[in-house]
């Protein structure tokens, strides 16, 4: 059971009736999965799939669209996600770039003409014409093995351009085999895909449970956006194992604030995506100390998802800190470099190096590119190493999040990064989700920037002055921000990443001599040598 195809196909012919996916109240068993997907790659064979071929998979949240994706892999091409709720342009460039063999897809999704055969689901699709047995290697064009691609997730680009992440069935596989045992992955489980397929959380929300026989529930779009429906969907199917995002779950933890029986099925929460700050999560866990068990992964797509695990006991929310990953992973091996790729010591920051079999094989088509990210192993002859771009400190054999290398804000000359801002802020009373930006300054000259925050409020209501005498006992004059604004919700990326471009600069001050005069102060004070 070397790639993903064998390992389900395992798990469809020793538990044939289980259901296997769950959408809309309607599900499809291991048996029923395993047919219609063979039948699918059989037609994808047929158009020129392989193995090192690409497919193109646009379909909205459904069964259908899990099927697709497990007929791809049986195919031996690599799928690629092209989610219809993204824009078209992007739709566009990703098709261009990544030039699948071909695009399956349904009558109702629009998505760009690229001029490629496309494989329409439908009802009468004539599916059931295509025999419905397993496909073996004899089947494929070419033999399928363990480091051929499963799929390409495209991640943005520094240079604006996306870049696509070529993963294999071994790299995910590793994964599997390293957090099945840690989390006491079983059949018994009942997991969420929660995230669009065309970010890499979703691997791990999809094929995690369809590769050790549980059920796999597709999350309808109005539970992706609502604590409200997500917590009435989590009860409905007794789901036992939720991965979020912090921006996602904080809409979850609202909606419980009552601490309902809704959750009685779920033991186990498993953050990613973006960094958590514990002290966050002090209300959930005032009124559910003990179950479910709460886990922070960090991860990147590079990396196969996930790359360290830590849990997050109750005693970790009571003050706001840095953000707790934990160590690596079984089979990975990190290290931590300064800027003269010498290891940190104890307590410093550095930049995080990863290598182990979760390595991906690099950027499509981008071999510059992919040299400079990944790079030689000194201890590991012929081993490769990500370069992740982001700043850990470290604390013996565990490692807390700082930032990314990359985002450090700049104002004034002062070096800002924004998580310090953030958990200064999440540290007041009441605020629920913050953020930081550097935005134009509407009370000050053309090219003047300053620093603003974004404050999610539980009451709805802010006290400005209060937090902003809050603000000053925590941080240095040049941390604290000029603007406040108080958001119903911070906006989120498809992905149910906080969408720092979103957020909108402040609108001028009615009063802005006198704040005009305040800001001169502070920017005397802030430049006041020290």
């Amino acid at each position: 059971m070397n790639t993903l195809p064998d390992r389900f196909t395992h798990f469809a012919t020793i538990s044939p009736n289980v259901n296997a996916v769950t959408y809309n109240g309607q599900s499809l068993s291991y048996a029923e999965l395993e047919t219609r997907s063979n039948r699918l790659a059989r037609r994808l064979i047929a158009a020129g799939a392989g193995p090192d071929r690409i497919v193109g998979v646009s379909l909205s949240r459904s069964a259908d669209l899990i099927v697709a994706l497990l007929a791809v892999l049986k195919s031996g091409a690599a799928y690629l996600p092209l989610d219809p709720a993204y824009p078209s342009a992007r739709l566009e460039y990703l098709v261009s770039d990544a030039k699948p063999v071909t695009i399956v897809t349904a009558p109702d999704i629009q998505i760009p003409d690229s001029g490629l055969p496309r494989i329409e689901l439908s009802a009468d699709d004539g599916g059931e014409s295509w025999a419905a047995t397993a496909i073996e290697n004899s089947d494929r064009i070419s033999r399928l093995d363990p480091d051929h691609p499963a799929y390409v997730i495209y991640t943005s680009g520094s240079t604006g351009r996306p870049k696509g992440v070529v993963v294999s069935h071994r790299s995910v596989l590793t994964l599997l085999d390293a957090t099945v045992p840690m989390f006491g992955l079983s059949a018994a489980d009942v997991w969420t895909a929660f995230h669009s397929y065309a970010f890499d959380f979703s691997v791990w929300e999809i094929w995690a449970p369809l590769l050790t026989g549980g059920r796999t529930v597709v999350v309808p779009p109005e539970a992706t956006w609502s604590g409200d429906e997500l917590l009435h969907l989590l009860e409905a199917e007794r789901v036992t194992v939720l991965n979020q995002t912090p921006s996602s779950f904080a809409s979850l933890e609202r909606a419980d604030a009552n601490g309902s029986q809704a959750l009685a099925d779920l033991r186990l929460v498993i953050f990613g995506g973006e960094a958590l700050d514990p002290a966050r999560l002090s209300a959930w866990f005032g009124r559910r100390p003990a179950r479910p068990r709460m886990v922070n992964m960090y991860g990147i797509t590079e990396t196969t998802v996930h790359v360290t695990a830590i849990d997050i006991l109750p005693e970790m929310s009571l003050a706001s800190s840095e953000s707790p990953i934990g160590q690596p992973l079984p089979g990975f091996h990190d290290y931590v470099f300064d800027d003269r790729l010498e290891q940190v010591g104890e307590g410093q920051v550095g930049e995080l190096y990863l290598g182990g079999a979760q390595v991906s094989h690099g950027y499509l088509g981008r071999p510059g590119l992919t040299a400079t990210r990944f790079v030689a192993d000194p201890d590991k002859h012929g081993g490769r190493l990500y370069r992740t771009g982001d700043l850990v400190r470290c604390f013996g054999d565990k490692l807390n999040f700082i930032g990314r290398a990359d985002t450090q804000l700049s104002l004034r000359g002062f070096r800002i990064e924004p998580n310090e801002v953030e958990a200064a802020l999440d540290a007041y009373e009441g605020v629920t989700a913050s953020a930081v930006a550097v935005k134009p300054d509407p009370d000050g000259n053309d090219g003047d920037d300053c620093l603003v925050a974004y404050v999610v409020m539980a009451s709805g209501k802010l006290d400005e002055r209060d937090l902003r005498a809050h603000l000053a006992r925590l941080l240095p004059a040049h941390l604290v921000p000029s603007h406040v604004m108080l958001l119903a919700a911070l906006p989120l990326t498809p992905n149910r990443k906080l969408d720092r471009g979103a957020l909108t600069p402040p609108p001028a001050r009615k009063t802005a001599k006198a704040n005009l005069r305040e800001e001169l102060l502070r920017r005397r004070l802030v430049n006041r040598p020290q």
